[in-house]
């Protein structure tokens, strides 16, 4: 059988070669035996690790007696290859989740395979999730932070107008009783675009504070060519005192029909003519109206009586109504127009400024001829750029954004109501029952309403140190003329459309 075995085993019977295998498969198994025979299998043959066949317990190996030996037990404990601790090696790191493998610590040894502290942060899902946290809670902090500004400056401007006063600002100056006009409308005929206007030609021309600046004066009428006939001229107070041709100037008025409000220095001339005993005092006569109360005087010795007396005609606010171009009812060509600063509201002209959702026969003198700042607490004015406590800010933006809250159709409910009339006809709405309004509602009619405000605009002067101001509802004109600034003139046509024109001037301080 060795014999048969080296030699060409095609020419053995197919059915004896049965036979010894079946023989040899019988016999006992000697693990010792297959295993040494394996391992010298292998040495002698050479077979890579990388590449050695899989075994299980049925695979069969030839025997050093020419048969096959089977071997038994787990596959995995017949394999001696490098792969097996490749394998278990990795099987840790893929056990690990990517975020553990970032988060876990490296050894001294592990320099080269270690990123570094902000590469790992980075790529951490844990860091990116705190980081997406932190930046919505910025986020969301600043919007309620923008959105919570404005109405904390709301409220505090609305808090003024809530403690009740009777008599508003009126005698809050202690400056007496006003010895003039408080309130005077401007006459039909003057309104541009009105029934003596059908064409709509005329011009309003507002003027900021003149101070005896003739020439300036006259410079400005020709650079807006002033016509007589169709323009009327409106200066904002404070004509004279100061500037060199204080007489002249009230000459140029009085001679072109210019309708001027009283401003503080036209009143403190006049509140000096009624102390004077005589009607020419030298310039070095004490008083205790003011500061420049020697200026006073010898002003005050160099006007005629005509010159008082237009002094004396000066109201304290003029009002101009709407002008009728401007109204719904307009033309076509003027519905077109895009001029984005017109007035279509009534205009009241002032020296210094008003109180806001004050009415006018309540406002004080003093304060319309001298107030430049207003308390948002407390709405009490004053003549002062900024009050003791520190609360105060321009008028000008207070009056804009009360008048702006109107515009916008904002509710007035709780606002303050300054005579008990007003407050029982409040009282009255609102104890109207559910009934009467669901037939007003049903009737298509409005409720009544006792109490109609409407925005208005305001032309002003006096704060020269803040200069120009145009906004919406309010505009300041004083300009520094007498201390060497501009001559500004606001024009406004039958249209609403509104140009501004200026002119240089001399210091004359």
């Amino acid at each position: 059988m060795e014999k048969s075995r080296d030699g060409d085993n095609d020419e053995q019977p197919l059915g004896e070669l049965q036979a010894e295998l079946t023989a040899e498969l019988s016999k006992p198994l000697d693990w010792r035996a297959a295993a040494e025979e394996s391992k010298q299998h292998e040495k002698s043959n050479r077979i890579p690790a990388s590449v050695s066949p899989l075994r299980s317990e049925h695979t069969a190996w030839p025997s050093r007696h020419g048969g096959y030996v089977r071997q038994g037990g787990p596959l995995i404990d017949q394999v001696t290859n490098s792969w097996r601790t490749e394998e278990k090696a990795s099987a840790y790191y893929v056990s690990v989740t990517d975020e553990e493998q970032d988060l876990r610590c490296y050894g001294p040894g592990d320099e080269d395979t270690c990123p570094t502290g902000s590469r790992g942060l980075v790529r951490s899902r844990r860091f990116r999730g705190m980081i997406a946290v932190v930046l919505a809670i910025a986020l969301f902090a600043w919007y309620g932070w923008r959105c919570y500004l404005p109405l904390r400056r709301e409220w505090d401007d609305k808090l003024g107008f809530l403690p009740s006063s009777v008599n508003g600002t009126y005698g809050l100056a202690r400056g007496g009783d006003f010895d003039g006009t408080a309130i005077k409308w401007l006459h039909h005929s003057l309104v541009p675009g009105g029934k003596s206007d059908p064409e709509g030609k005329r011009r309003l021309i507002f003027v900021g504070d003149i101070h005896g600046c003739k020439d300036e004066l006259l410079h400005l009428l020709h650079k807006v060519s002033f016509n007589s006939e169709t323009d009327h001229l409106i200066p904002t107070g404070d004509v004279i005192s100061k500037g060199p041709d204080n007489a002249g100037v009230l000459d140029e008025l009085i001679r072109l029909n210019a309708e001027s409000v009283r401003g503080n220095h036209e009143d403190r001339i006049l509140a000096l003519a009624k102390t004077s005993s005589t009607p020419h005092l030298d310039s070095q006569t004490p008083a205790t109206t003011s500061k420049g109360s020697s200026k006073d005087h010898k002003l005050l010795t160099h006007l005629k009586p005509h010159h008082m007396r237009y002094l004396r005609s000066m109201p304290l606010m003029l009002r101009i109504p709407a002008l009728p171009y401007t109204s719904t009812s307009s033309p076509t060509w003027l519905s077109n127009s895009k001029h984005h600063d017109r007035i279509t509201e009534d205009i009241i002209v002032v020296h210094a400024g008003l109180v806001p959702h004050l009415p006018l026969p309540k406002q004080d003198p003093y304060f319309v001829m001298n107030m430049r700042s207003i308390d948002h607490i407390t709405h009490i004015p004053s003549a002062l750029r900024q009050t003791k406590k520190g609360k105060s800010k321009p008028w000008s933006k207070v009056w804009n954004w009360y008048n702006d809250r109107l515009a916008h159709g904002r509710s007035l409910k709780n606002f303050h109501l300054y005579t008990s009339e007003e407050h029982e006809a409040e009282q009255a709405e609102v104890q109207e029952s559910w009934v009467d309004r669901f037939w007003y509602f049903a009737l298509g009619r409005r409720q009544p309403r006792h109490r109609q405000e409407k925005p208005e605009v305001v032309v002003y002067g006096h704060d020269s140190k803040a200069g120009l101001q145009l906004r919406r509802w309010s505009k300041g004109l004083d300009s520094g003329c007498v201390g060497g600034g501009k001559l500004t003139a606001l024009v406004l046509d039958a249209r609403g459309r509104t140009e501004v024109v200026q002119v240089g001037c001399r210091d004359w301080k």
